[in-house]
């Protein structure tokens, strides 16, 4: 079973991701913010990260910079979830180290395809 990392400040939105996803047959483990989401990848090893761009705390570009500095996580996919469709927001993400971005709100159509890009 393939274990996702939600990294999501909006609880509504979490909650929803989360549920899909088990629904999905995933093992789901979340966090609020992206201190919380580096603290969970010490303890709980994920297949992949869909992250959130804009949260309080550290912000999404910070965390997956983070991620990719340690060599225990660097390899892991990081997806973005980000309500930004400029440019500029997009090339920034895949600049700090993401893997690919999904525009909110979020269709399963849009994400389900590229989490199976990913993971087997």
């Amino acid at each position: 079973m393939s274990k996702i990392l939600i990294v999501e400040d909006d609880p509504d939105a979490r909650e929803i991701l989360c549920e899909r996803l088990k629904s999905y047959g995933f093992e789901v483990e979340e966090a609020e913010n992206g201190w919380a989401g580096i603290e969970k990848l010490k303890k709980y090893k994920a297949d992949l990260i869909i992250m959130d761009i804009m949260m309080p705390k550290l912000d999404g570009y910070t965390a997956c910079k983070i991620i990719r500095e340690d060599s225990k996580t660097s390899k892991v996919p990081i997806i973005f979830l980000t309500a930004k469709e400029l440019i500029g927001e997009i090339e920034k993400a895949f600049a700090c180290g993401a893997d690919d971005y999904v525009i909110k709100p979020v269709t399963w159509e849009r994400l389900l395809p590229k989490i199976k890009k990913f993971l087997p």
